[in-house]
């Protein structure tokens, strides 16, 4: 056991190893053994004379060596100039970069020149003075930057030409999809040991390709904008992918029959799949404008769909004349463009059997289509009415469609309780009545046996009254004299004269109209109140027939009118209206669109 010194009285600390016997501070062990001085460069000048020293001397600047390569490695390639330095250059070589990439990452592109011809030049002037970079495209060699996608460039040329080759087109666009990795790499090392400015790879490789399709199609015109066809190549596929462009045709269709819906109008029960209902066809209407129109063109354009562009529209029942309603028919994904114009208006008119025509027709873009549906053009209309007296036509109801209507706001209870109904349904629409005999004014009930049962005598006496029968009797004999009794007729109001009608015809002339959304739309149009000016009343013309007092004006309104309303008021909701101002109910017989003065 080792013996504890005793204190020697100084304040010195004391070694702990001399406390200790398990022989944790002592050890033949030197911990830093594997360690050598590292060597210095001037280690070789110091011992020339002896020969073992010189020996040394050299095994220990090897050594050095390679410990300050591996050093300095990590810093290479970031004290390597970019382009269109030499070093740059050179190490563009080493790195294997293929002509198409030297010509155009290299700097020394000259005007007119392309990046092969570039390429090829670099690579030669370099070559010239340092003939071992020549093994830099040798074997397997691979490019960095483009990864070798310029040498498939005529392949690409190749498909692009077969999947155009049942296409017209004289005016195409090429583009590229790369992968998103290696764009962004081929971005980073082009930006690192590129020349600045140098092209992308994008716009190099669909170039070239564009140079390889021409020499195969010298007819097709290359562009940036609006083009008839977009050529989409696929960098991860090498597809090409094909956006075929609509092609736009105007014209102006007058519709000669009524009961033809503009637009193609599916079937309400199968939403156009084909029912019993509609016959398989899936239309609500077997004939549109847009068919008649765009089913003839189908063939001649190698189309296989179409869309309708109208300048507004006219209602189901109201016939268009005139000059036309202007029109763009949009045939998508044609193959074939250049068609004569005379061709297709005949091949319309003859399949349209009068229900249509079509005239000045020509070639279009999708431009014009903006300006057909933002042009705010007026429009005359030609319409004819008949007179009634005021309170002897049915009130107007909202159109609800019967198939797949929308509940009210509050579901089946709402239905059930009557608050489904819109508020102008309810003010109007007394449902206990049918809407036949449920006039706004001059209405006279209809009384049965069972409705006179519950009232009460003296009610009973006021209807006797009122039908100036006897007054007398049990409530029974009231009940048969009332049952009895012809049924008193009210008292109407005279129609206007003819004067009177044209007088307040000609009178609509400047008059601003403030049109609530009508009834018969307010299911699909928002309800707010339209301020629209009549322009001009022409050729009035007022009739006595044995059916009664008929009138017929022409009528130039601003862009957007309810011409019907403008006539019979549609309850108040058009503010002043014919109806109103003659004091009487106006029925429309028919009504036609004379002119669009678009043009």
């Amino acid at each position: 056991m080792t013996e504890v010194p005793k204190d020697s009285g100084t304040e010195e600390k004391e070694d702990w190893t001399a406390f200790a016997n398990a022989g944790f501070g002592e050890t033949d062990i030197d911990l830093w053994d594997d360690l050598e001085a590292a060597p210095t460069p001037d280690s070789e000048n110091e011992t020339e004379s002896d020969d073992k020293q010189e020996k040394d001397s050299s095994s220990t600047d090897d050594d050095w060596s390679e410990h300050y390569q591996s050093d300095q490695m990590e810093t290479y390639l970031q004290e390597i100039p970019p382009a269109p330095s030499l070093p740059g250059l050179k190490h563009l070589l080493r790195m294997g970069t293929c002509d198409h990439c030297l010509g155009r990452i290299g700097g020394k592109k000259s005007f007119g020149q392309d990046i092969v011809s570039a390429g090829n030049e670099i690579r030669a002037n370099i070559l010239a003075t340092d003939p071992e970079l020549a093994s830099a495209r040798d074997g397997d060699s691979y490019c960095q930057f483009c990864e070798e996608l310029f040498a498939e460039a005529p392949l690409l040329a190749r498909l692009m030409n077969d999947a155009l080759a049942d296409y017209e087109c004289s005016r195409l666009q090429i583009g590229a999809q790369f992968p998103k990795d290696q764009a962004e790499e081929e971005d980073l090392i082009r930006k690192r040991y590129g020349a600045p400015g140098s092209a992308p790879l994008k716009s190099s490789l669909v170039e070239n390709v564009a140079k390889e399709l021409l020499i195969l199609n010298p007819k097709i015109k290359l562009v940036n904008e609006k083009p008839q066809i977009l050529a989409l190549l696929d960098m991860l596929t090498l597809a090409v992918n094909l956006d075929i462009r609509s092609h736009y045709i105007y014209g102006r269709y007058r519709k000669l029959e009524r009961g033809i819906p503009q637009t193609r109008w599916p079937c309400r029960s199968c939403k156009g799949r084909g029912c019993m209902r509609c016959d398989g066809t899936g239309k609500q209407y077997l004939h549109s404008v847009q068919d008649s129109v765009g089913n003839p063109l189908l063939e001649l354009f190698g189309s296989k769909e179409h869309s309708f562009h109208g300048m507004g529209r006219e209602d189901i029942d109201v016939r268009c004349m005139g000059r036309g309603r202007p029109f763009v028919i949009e045939m998508k994904s044609p193959k074939i463009r250049s068609v004569d114009m005379a061709v297709v208006e005949k091949a319309i008119n003859s399949q349209a059997e009068g229900r249509i025509e079509v005239d000045s027709m020509r070639d279009s873009q999708r431009s014009e289509v903006v300006r057909i549906k933002d042009t705010p053009a007026e429009k005359s209309y030609r319409i004819r009415f008949k007179l009634h007296p005021l309170g002897t036509m049915p009130a107007p109801v909202p159109n609800h469609r019967k198939e797949g209507g929308r509940r009210g706001k509050k579901g089946r209870r709402g239905k059930r309780n009557g608050s489904g109904r819109g508020k102008d349904e309810e003010a109007i629409l007394d449902t206990d009545t049918p809407v036949e005999e449920n006039n706004v004014k001059g209405n006279t009930p209809i009384y049965d046996e069972a409705s006179l049962t519950i009232l009460k005598k003296a009610e009973l006496v006021d209807i006797c009254i009122a039908r100036k029968v006897a007054k007398s009797g049990t409530k029974s004999d009231l009940i048969e004299r009332i049952l009895n009794s012809p049924e008193p007729q009210p008292e109407l109001p005279p129609l206007p004269d003819e004067n009177k009608i044209l007088k307040i015809l000609n009178g609509l002339a400047g008059t601003t109209l403030e049109q609530r959304t009508p009834l018969r739309v307010a299911h699909r149009r928002a309800d707010k109140i339209r301020k629209r000016q009549v322009m001009v009343v022409e050729d009035p013309v007022v009739e006595s027939t044995e059916e009664g007092i008929i009138a017929e004006v022409s009528l130039r309104c601003e862009s957007g009118t309810y011409v019907k309303e403008t006539v019979h008021g549609d309850g108040g909701r058009t503010i002043p209206s014919v109806s109103s101002l003659l004091g009487a109910d106006c029925e429309v017989l028919w009504l036609d669109v004379a002119d669009i003065h678009a043009d």
